[in-house]
């Protein structure tokens, strides 16, 4: 092999650049076969903001940071030589070593961690440490043990499936939300017992707030409260009727309040009456699983009960526009006239917001619930 000599004209380093790179395969060495089926590329990696090259061959995933090359005491150079000119060029090469990327779970990396961490704690941890490190321990659970449990248990169980078909009739969704209804009656005062809705006994226990109210403590109350207070001032039996009036406005309380608060234990709706707080909560609202809940069928029946209510205080004619404005909850009008359809009210030949509740009653309405907003009719 012949030895050529040449003198060095010109150096460019350009050092800010990646130069060509040899590759060192940490495990071994590539043959020159399976070169061909190599593919790489070169990113950054973020997290620590490196330059790493990537190469695969379709198996196995190797990767390599880029090597400092202030720390490195020699440089390697690649020489090429042009035999028609003579002249010899001097690239300098980057040495780059890449290890083979292995799967490894962090659910793996976690928990292989933790145990090391309790190894550790009962071996030189305080009394303390040790006795909550053993607890831990007791706490952990198979998932799998508990899964295989679970589906030899629910294995033996057998499902009715005529039990599951079941429906209630109409006429039980129509009892579960409307009171007691009277339609051969001749006298419209008897349609409704409002003591259906309230009981007597609980009803008198507003009547001291009921007197103080007649007395012109109107704090809070809204134009339809006002309204209604006026129309039954001189009323014998005003005592009674400001009574309903605020167990109406309770009842409208109750469903305008956000269900994290109406689900403890020791919510209140009425301040004035534990006995009359407690029948709310019962009667308009329904246990479960997850605690007291307020399905929609609940919020119809509460608003049937304020309707019949409110039918009774202002002599069987009322202004659902008005009634609507009092709700704290977003109603529609038409939700309303849907609804005193199936109380038996019907609507003015004047104005269909007027409802006025007379005898003899229409066909009774059937209350089907279809989806979750939608009621249809049966007449």
């Amino acid at each position: 092999m012949k030895l050529l000599k040449a003198v060095v004209e010109d150096v460019i380093v350009q050092s800010n650049k990646i130069q060509p790179i040899i590759v060192n395969f940490q495990n071994g060495e590539l043959k020159d076969e399976e070169a061909k089926e190599i593919s790489c590329g070169l990113y950054r990696e973020q997290k620590n903001n490196k330059t790493v090259l990537a190469l695969s061959n379709g198996h196995i995933v190797y990767k390599g940071y880029r090597p400092d090359c202030k720390k490195e005491s020699i440089r390697t150079l690649l020489v090429l030589h042009n035999k028609r000119t003579g002249k010899a060029r001097l690239f300098e090469m980057e040495r780059w070593e890449v290890t083979p990327v292995l799967d490894k779970s962090e659910d793996e990396d976690n928990n292989s961690d933790i145990d090391k961490i309790m190894i550790l704690n009962k071996q030189f941890g305080s009394k303390k440490v040790k006795r909550r490190t053993e607890q831990y321990e007791k706490l952990q659970v198979n998932v799998e043990s508990v899964k295989e449990d679970l589906e030899k248990a629910v294995s033996s169980i057998e499902i009715d499936r005529v039990d599951l078909s079941t429906q209630l009739s109409p006429d039980d969704c129509l009892n579960a939300v409307l009171p007691a209804c009277n339609r051969n009656v001749s006298n419209v005062k008897d349609v409704y017992n409002v003591y259906d809705i309230i009981p007597k006994s609980k009803l008198e226990t507003l009547y001291e707030h009921a007197m103080e109210v007649l007395k012109g403590d109107m704090e809070g109350k809204g134009t339809f409260f006002k309204r209604i207070l006026k129309s039954i001032q001189s009323d014998p039996d005003n005592v009674n009727k400001v009574a309903l009036l605020l167990y109406m406005e309770m009842i409208n309380a109750w469903f305008a309040m956000p269900m994290k608060i109406a689900k403890k234990r020791d919510v209140n709706v009425c301040s004035i009456s534990e006995e009359v707080n407690q029948h709310i909560i019962d009667t308009y609202s329904v246990t479960s699983p997850n605690g007291r809940t307020r399905p929609n069928f609940m919020k119809d029946k509460g608003l049937i009960h304020s309707l019949i209510l409110a039918l009774t205080l202002s002599n069987f004619t009322l202004d659902l526009e008005l009634f609507r404005v009092m709700l704290e909850t977003r109603t529609s009008l038409k939700k309303l006239m849907d609804l005193t359809k199936i109380i038996g009210a019907v609507s003015s030949k004047d104005d269909k917001k007027i409802v006025v509740l007379k005898v003899p009653l229409p066909p009774p309405a059937s209350y089907v619930k279809k989806g979750k907003k939608s009621i249809k009719f049966n007449q």
